[in-house]
């Protein structure tokens, strides 16, 4: 018995240590990214996040994050862009976010985060916005099921970032 209690004391003591290293991580990544409080469920801040899917909507995506607040799954999406109010692109991107996650975890995600480099924006998730999203998938699913699809900026940073760069006829 006087050989386990040892080996006991070292398990527990890197088991709290452990726990202190993860806990000052989440702590610098929620003050690095301006992150609200609660419990961090998903994060692809890193780019390691798996890709979310709704089957219903036919919707994949990353949120950069997913915090628990109370009772309700919240997804958090990072800029790193300045803002003085929140872009709509980016209140669609949430509020698809929104939807998958509420089939996924069959829970309402009532509201979310886009955090910007000098401020957070709560916004909420209503059904205007939601309807919204629904609006414009079916607009983009016409567009490409005519061939009609078109880049609609001149942006060439934009272009330099977009994931479907590689096989555009249309990327600056």
């Amino acid at each position: 018995m006087n050989e386990i209690a040892p080996l006991l004391f070292a398990l527990g003591t890197a088991s709290l240590l452990l726990s202190i290293k993860i806990s000052s991580a989440a702590r610098s990544l929620r003050l690095r990214y301006g992150l609200p409080d609660g419990d961090a469920l998903y994060s692809d801040l890193s780019g390691s996040g798996r890709v979310l899917r709704s089957e219903r909507y036919h919707l994949s995506g990353k949120p950069d994050s997913i915090i628990k607040e109370g009772r309700h799954l919240i997804p958090v999406e990072v800029k790193s862009s300045l803002a003085e109010k929140p872009y709509r692109s980016h209140q669609l991107q949430l509020a698809a976010y929104g939807l998958i996650m509420e089939e996924l975890y069959r829970t309402d995600v009532p509201y979310g985060y886009i955090v910007y480099r000098n401020r957070r924006y709560r916004i909420e998730l209503n059904d205007d916005l939601r309807d919204e999203v629904l609006s414009a998938l079916d607009e983009m699913r016409r567009a490409l099921r005519r061939g009609h699809a078109q880049r609609n900026h001149s942006q060439k940073a934009r272009c330099s970032r977009c994931s479907f760069r590689r096989g555009c006829k249309q990327a600056l």
